[in-house]
């Protein structure tokens, strides 16, 4: 067997490196389109000079005859054992089977060729092995190279890895091309062979980060080594360090290889913190102290950048104490405090100034209800014994928080605390000391608690916690989908919808946080000042402890003031918290009936609440939401032009609650729901739909909710999507748009005339063709075709525009087709606009 290398390499003159220049606008400004444009197919090499490689082999005529016979064997046999077997027999006979199978599919087999033109690395990788072409990887490196000089980087990842031939080649070869391209699985892919690679090329890109111009510098390297298909827009600070820190992580490399990224990172946490101990003003004076020395650490540049900063916040007297705590050079500090220095050299006396202080803070915040001692730190193993023995006694409902230090996207957060609440007392458990000791415990609180579907375990956003619960406490082995967790800020966000339901107290500013939703029940704000402290140090300082106490205990004190101000708006509070709390249900078994058939109960009568609407309202401004069942009334009223979301039928009644709420919609739904669904919304927004029959449906919903349906709102919404954004355009555009597409997959035809006429459905505005008058206060918004992407056949909002679905004898018929913005679905002005005012219109229509 044996292997000629036939490829015939195309040398060109590389005077066209030479000349290329990038070309730059008036500003200065890198056109990158040109550039591209003038980095595409630049290569010594042709399509074919890498793939030639032909392998000369031959049948001997014994070999011939087997094969034959197999072959007529196979034909009557198929596979089976006889086959198999006379197979396995032939080929362990064969002093190499594998040159013996490449002799039988010599026709097939140029091996590296076909792998290549195929591209599909699933069947390169199978190939690989099974050929062992790893073994002999060095005959294919210039086919690789040739890879590298058509710019084909992904290729020559790819292949080399398989190859396993990553010694031969370095970062720049095809690496730093790929990141600058945006493709980052090859990248990882290749890494994950190559200890030498990770850490040469997470230097690399650090490197670039010293440049105050991120932007240029790349930009310099992308010309030097001429790399086409950049996508500039990811080249950028944020993005690059994000790349960075991906590499570090995934590969578990040490932060000592990122110098850059580390000091960009702690610059960024130092003026964070500055930020928010002297604008927010929400630091505790230890919490600063701690963190800053942890952002600074021994960076003098970062040193001298943290007095500056204290000294321009108005802090001169701060800023001097920085600066003699870390000795920097008097000359290098800012005139502000150089002043202040000096005045206190002169006056060594006046020691009301050398104590100055920031002043404390006034404003009254929550406090800890329930004597001091009963916030316990749980920080050995005797102590978690005795808290799992008596903690849980007597117990219902627990409030649960947890606290770890801040990390500003260096190292990965770490659980340091985990604080539980009773009605009598707090547990801080100190996770740095006991997450590694006695799992048998941690087991029994997993049992005790959080595998406890009796006591009710209260949290707010809890999701973090979870995912660091899960993270340092693999022992714990708890789903928080089924165990009857209850999430506060889950809660607020439904009570809050009820119109009878009010805090006791009113808060004028704040988002949705812990300690606005006790400042609106309780009258007070929480205390953050300790929040972001290195709760990793030890030993904790009283201040922590309480903190982290009252961040767990206030929790109680919320769900009991939620629970009393919502049942006087006499609602079920215990229905509503059903709802909300995951828990697992198991499926009831139906029992085998022993006695005889008993009638069915006649069905209650379901009283409706009267309607909202006391005043006819147009067709466009009415919106509602469609349960599972009403699927066809939803789409004949999107017809008249109400804004109308229908659900799907894997979709839960409940999620007509959703768009009832943060949509302001009126719910459409039948009787079996009805009782839940009205309970969650005003009266009289619940409409329950009695009628079978579609067109009466349709009757009810109109006459229930006094909506007036004119000619300007019938067919005004897209039927697809409910979008009323169309775009207009010409018979032109549109053949354009026929040629452009691409052929529609297998599927129905639209021949038949009930799919001709659902197609022909359209918002029209063609006045000769239905009305007979100009219409000019058509119900959606029309734009011009400026508003679709011809060349890549899509909306500008992405939708592909549904050319295909339109016959070209259609499109060779009518002058104008409106196109939906939403969904790409296409309209034109056909005789269904008329058949509907003259059919279920007729006499709804005004």
């Amino acid at each position: 067997m044996s292997y000629q290398n036939r490829g015939k390499g195309i040398s060109h003159s590389s005077q066209q490196y030479q000349d290329y220049k990038p070309r730059r606008n008036n500003f200065g400004y890198v056109n990158h389109a040109m550039q591209r444009k003038q980095l595409q197919n630049i290569s010594k090499h042709d399509n074919n000079c890498c793939t030639e490689i032909s392998i000369n082999l031959y049948l001997n005529e014994e070999d011939q005859a087997f094969f034959q016979d197999l072959k007529n064997m196979y034909q009557s046999l198929k596979r089976s054992p006889p086959v198999v077997s006379r197979l396995e027999n032939y080929f362990n006979s064969c002093q190499n089977p594998y040159e013996q199978f490449l002799k039988r599919i010599q026709e097939l087999i140029d091996a590296f060729k076909i792998i290549t033109k195929q591209n599909i690395q699933a069947v390169a990788k199978l190939i690989f092995e099974v050929f062992r072409m790893a073994e002999k990887g060095d005959l294919f490196l210039d086919s690789i190279n040739c890879f590298i000089e058509k710019k084909q980087y992904k290729d020559a990842c790819q292949y080399a890895s398989l190859l396993v031939l990553h010694d031969k080649f370095t970062i720049h070869d095809f690496l730093v091309p790929l990141i600058l391209q945006d493709k980052l699985p090859c990248v990882n892919d290749f890494l994950c062979d190559s200890k030498r690679h990770r850490i040469e090329l997470v230097e690399f890109l650090d490197q670039q980060l010293i440049s105050a111009s991120l932007r240029q510098t790349i930009e310099h390297y992308i010309f030097e080594h001429k790399v086409p298909e950049v996508k500039f827009d990811k080249i950028h600070v944020k993005s690059w360090k994000k790349i960075i820190s991906n590499l570090v992580k995934r590969f578990n490399l040490p932060s000592n290889l990122t110098p850059n990224l580390n000091k960009r990172r702690n610059a960024g946490a130092l003026q964070f913190l500055l930020k928010k101990r002297f604008t927010k003003n929400t630091f505790g004076d230890e919490s600063w102290k701690e963190m800053v020395q942890e952002a600074v650490g021994d960076d003098e540049y970062l040193q001298k950048e943290l007095v500056i900063g204290v000294a321009q916040y108005g802090e001169p007297a701060e800023a001097r104490r920085w600066a003699l705590f870390y000795n920097i050079d008097k000359n290098e500090w800012p005139h502000s405090v150089r002043t202040l220095d000096e005045s206190k050299a002169e006056n060594p006396d006046d020691t009301a100034e050398c104590e100055e202080e920031r002043p404390k803070k006034t404003e009254e915040y929550h406090k800890y209800s329930l004597p001091l001692d009963t916030i316990v730190l749980v920080d050995t193993t005797e102590k978690f014994e005795s808290f799992l023995d008596a903690g849980f006694q007597g117990v219902d409902i627990v409030g649960i928080d947890c606290e770890w230090k801040p990390s500003f996207g260096g190292q990965s957060n770490e659980l340091a605390l985990m604080q539980i609440a009773t009605r009598h007392c707090v547990f801080v458990i100190d996770i740095v000391t006991l997450a590694n000791q006695a799992p048998h415990l941690w087991q029994n609180m997993g049992q005790f608690l959080f595998n406890n579907c009796d006591i009710l375990k209260l949290g707010f956003n809890m999701s973090s916690d979870f995912h660091m619960i899960k993270s340092a406490l693999p022992h714990l082995n708890f789903n928080p989908k089924h165990l009857g967790f209850l999430d506060l800020g889950t809660l607020w966000k439904h009570v809050d919808r009820y119109p009878k339901f009010s805090f006791p107290f009113e808060v004028k500013n704040g988002g949705l946080s812990l300690t606005t939703l006790v400042c609106l029940c309780l009258g007070r704000k929480l205390d953050k000042s300790e929040q972001f402290s290195n709760w990793e140090k030890r030993p904790l300082r009283d201040s922590q402890i309480y903190y982290a106490g009252l961040d767990a205990y206030c929790l109680i004190e919320i769900y009991d003031v939620i629970k009393s101000r919502f049942e006087n708006t006499n609602n079920s509070f215990d229905d509503l918290c059903y709802t909300l709390i995951q828990h697992e249900r198991s499926p009831k078994k139906k029992g085998r009936r022993t006695g005889p058939h008993r009638p069915r109960k006649v069905e209650e009568e379901v009283d409706q609440a009267p309607s909202p609407v006391t005043q006819p309202v147009e067709a466009h401004q009415l919106r509602v939401v469609c349960d599972t069942m009403l699927q066809g009334l939803g789409k004949h009223l999107r017809r008249c032009g109400i804004d109308t979301v229908i659900l799907e039928n894997h979709q839960d009644h409940k999620e007509c609650v959703r768009y009832a709420i943060d949509e302001k919609r009126y719910i459409l739904t039948r009787k079996g729901p009805y009782k839940m669904l009205t309970g969650y919304v005003p009266p009289g927004h619940c409409l329950l739909i009695k009628s079978n029959q579609v067109d009466e449906q349709l009757q009810e919903v109109l006459q229930f909710y006094k909506v007036v349906v004119t000619k300007d709102h019938v067919f005004s919404r897209c039927q697809s999507c409910n979008g009323n954004s169309f775009v207009k355009i010409s018979q032109d555009t549109m053949m354009t748009l026929h040629r452009m597409s691409k052929p529609p997959k297998p599927g129905p035809s639209l021949n038949s005339d009930e799919d001709f006429d659902e197609l022909a459905t359209v918002p029209s505005c063609s006045p000769h063709k239905c009305f007979g008058n100009p219409s000019t206060n058509r119900k959606w918004e029309l734009c011009t075709d400026d508003r679709i992407d011809v060349s890549r056949c899509r909306t500008k909002q992405g939708a592909p525009i549904k050319v295909y679905q339109v016959p070209l004898p259609v499109v060779q018929n009518y002058d104008v087709f409106y196109v939906c913005e939403e969904c790409g679905k296409i309209y034109y002005d056909g005789s269904h606009f008329q058949r509907v005012l003259t059919g279920r219109l007729q006499g709804i229509v005004q």
